[in-house]
């Protein structure tokens, strides 16, 4: 139905009136007496003396007679002249007249009639033969009243017709920036074509990329291309989507789990991107998810990007991940600190959510806690100075960190800078949705009251950052177990593992410091991280001046 209605709406058109009238004035003019109206107006305007020939318009049947009494003659390429002239007015009534406009034809036809006139007239004076040029005229004329009737509804539609594109577009627009793709494309499905709907359709498809939609882009693309071949970059781009589909036809947005890297394209393909931060490459894994490398193009600003990929859980885990995660920037976002890393924005795609924090530059600690890649005693202290003095104030922000170790401790060994990452697993110490039995952290640093599911303090993370201590001056750690079970039997009940059975030269000062910090009783351990800060801090000033 829509095609017979397209159909008709431009085969029955005043144009095509037009056009048609010219035809019929071409093949059957000499049997239609009315086409020749304005030449015989001209003839009776010249008539003088004969009573039949007073009358205007001259009668058909006197034409003959008017032309023999004035000698004149029709020339013998009077027919092709007057077809041609047919054909060119008509020509002109339907191409031109649209495009110049009411105000603009006006003067331009009476223009045009007016020579036409004066040519008949010159040629019967001069050359004394007629050429009945009042066919033409009268096409001219008419089909200029018409075209009238036509050009106003056109002006108005083409005015409501640039605006609704205007509005679409501008609407188009909005939702892409507002990262509605597909309600960005429902919006300009509905646009008349143009190159600058294309270029929307163009953002449109890169956004799609972006946001690792490959299929919808691939569709995107296609429609592009249906609409003006060539168009840009369009079919590079549509080729190297679809080998990337044709070589990987697994990977797609919702297919991955926490272990699984974001797919990093070729280079005619846009690199994925998290919100307004595109991913370089992958740094690390956390607890819940893969950690990327990114950029925030905006500002030129490195982020570390940390992510929460929904398909690695079921339904029934991930709005407490998802409550759990997001809650994670809340406490981390409290935080400033210039020991702590930064939190600058957090998001959700469809399949995963994002943390983008500030990247810290170094290496993790569990590099320097290995038995021969120790790290000297003084810049030990110092950094687990550093840390419990961080570990202080997130505390007085009510904030408690729950992962404490070395891996979450980046360490920059040519500023000797240090950042405290990964607040994931982070708890709002006031927070009642905490739930009694949860285990969260890394087994081997967690304190016995968080294995047991009790609540947790401050003196959790002190015990964290003992072990962490112990560690880091011995290569081992308190307890071992080679399953978590038989690990946390020991935590709980056992006596720790002398740091000294590892490392006989520590001295005796941080021998004690380290059992007091990883006491079982909350209460027998330090009153604070800042008493623990200082009480390292002490044991550092007395190490040096002992060497000294």
């Amino acid at each position: 139905m829509k095609s017979i209605a397209f159909l008709l709406t431009h085969l029955f058109s005043l144009r095509l009136l037009i056009l048609l009238a010219a035809v019929v004035a071409v093949l059957f003019g000499e049997h239609l007496a009315f086409l020749g109206w304005v030449d015989r107006v001209v003839l009776g305007l010249t008539a003088s003396g004969d009573s039949r020939l007073a009358a205007l318009p001259v009668p058909v049947d006197a034409v003959p007679v008017l032309l023999a009494s004035r000698g004149w003659s029709e020339p013998l390429w009077s027919d092709l002249a007057v077809h041609s002239g047919l054909l060119l007015m008509a020509g002109y009534l339907m191409l031109a007249v649209p495009r110049m406009g009411a105000s603009v034809a006006l003067p331009v036809t009476l223009l045009m009639g007016g020579s036409l006139v004066v040519a008949q007239a010159a040629l019967a004076v001069s050359r004394n033969e007629w050429l009945p040029l009042g066919e033409v005229v009268l096409l001219l004329a008419a089909g200029f009243l018409v075209m009238l009737f036509w050009l106003q509804p056109r002006r108005e539609i083409r005015a409501l017709t640039e605006n609704a594109r205007t509005a679409r577009l501008r609407l188009a627009r909005i939702l892409l920036q507002q990262g509605n793709t597909d309600e960005s494309l429902e919006a300009i499905d509905a646009c008349p074509a143009c190159d600058e709907a294309l270029d929307v359709r163009h953002e449109i498809a890169i956004q799609q990329e972006r946001k690792r939609q490959y299929d919808k882009a691939i569709r995107t693309y296609r429609s592009i291309l249906e609409r003006k071949k060539n168009f840009r970059d369009t079919a590079e781009r549509l080729a190297a989507l679809q080998n990337m589909a044709a070589n990987a036809p697994s990977v797609q947005a919702g297919a991955m789990d926490a272990t699984r890297t974001l797919l990093m394209p070729q280079q005619s393909v846009s690199r994925p991107a998290l919100g307004r931060y595109e991913i370089e490459r992958e740094i690390g894994r956390g607890a819940m998810g893969v950690v990327y490398l990114g950029t925030d193009p905006k500002i030129a600003r490195t982020v570390a990007i940390k992510t929460l990929s929904y398909d690695a859980f079921d339904d029934g885990q991930l709005q407490e991940l998802k409550a759990r995660f997001f809650r994670e920037a809340e406490a981390a976002g409290r935080l400033s600190h210039p020991d702590i890393v930064t939190v600058y924005d957090v998001g959700e795609e469809s399949d995963l959510a994002y943390i983008a924090m500030d990247y810290a530059q170094g290496r993790p600690l569990s590099e320097f806690a290995k038995p021969g890649k120790l790290l000297p005693l003084p810049t030990v202290l110092d950094i687990v100075v550093r840390v419990a003095e961080a570990l202080a104030y997130a505390h007085s922000q009510k904030i408690v960190h729950r992962d404490i170790k070395p891996g979450n401790i980046i360490y920059n060994p040519d500023t000797g800078g240090i950042k405290i990452t990964d607040f994931g697993i982070a708890k709002i110490s006031d927070d009642s949705r905490t739930r009694t039995g949860s285990v969260m952290g890394s087994p081997l640093y967690m304190s016995p009251e968080q294995l047991k599911g009790q609540k947790v303090t401050g003196a959790s993370d002190i015990y964290s950052l003992g072990v962490t201590l112990y560690k880091l001056v011995s290569g081992e750690t308190p307890y071992q177990g080679d399953t978590l079970a038989n690990l946390t039997y020991q935590i709980l009940n056992k006596r720790p593992r002398s740091v000294r059975e590892f490392n006989q030269d520590l001295p005796g000062g941080l021998v004690r410091l380290i059992n007091k910090a990883i006491q079982r009783e909350p209460d027998k351990r330090f009153s604070s991280a800042t008493n623990m800060a200082e009480s390292i801090r002490r044991l550092a000033t007395k190490e040096a001046m002992e060497l000294s």
